[in-house]
């Protein structure tokens, strides 16, 4: 079991490389999805998903890039890189990351959502109230 996973160059033919650049494809144009989806909450005031939420494009495009060069390394059967260790690796923390921003929007949102809008907004005369006045002579 362990050889399957850490074979420098791993046998066989891998059928799977279309597949995968689709997928890696996908959570590029994912990433751009999001972004959008973002930037309108964003725009709509929404600073608790603005807080939560803003590094989700980025990882899902250092995900893919990851995906494209362990491919590329892959085809190209180069040692230590090309083990299967490597994908299965990458592919648990894409599924580790996606649970927890599933559970941070299904769980964790609403009730900072919710907290945020309890504490009210704030207003101008309460930003002055903490600014310091003007100097005295």
């Amino acid at each position: 079991m362990i050889n399957y996973f850490f074979t420098k160059v791993p046998g066989g033919e891998f059928n799977y490389y279309t597949l995968t650049i689709i997928a890696a494809v996908a959570l590029i144009l994912g990433s751009f999805a999001f972004r959008i989806i973002y930037k309108k909450r964003v725009a709509n005031r929404d600073f608790v998903f603005k807080k939560m939420f803003k590094k989700v494009p980025s990882r899902l495009v250092y995900f893919s890039i990851t995906l494209l060069f362990l491919i590329l390394v892959r085809y190209e059967k180069i040692p230590f890189f090309s083990m299967r260790f490597w994908l299965y690796s990458l592919l648990l923390g894409f599924l580790a990351m996606t649970a927890f921003y599933v559970y941070k929007y299904l769980k964790v949102y609403p009730k900072e959502l919710e907290n945020f809008e309890a504490r009210g907004h704030v207003t101008e005369e309460t930003k002055t109230v903490y600014l310091p006045g003007k100097r005295r002579k």
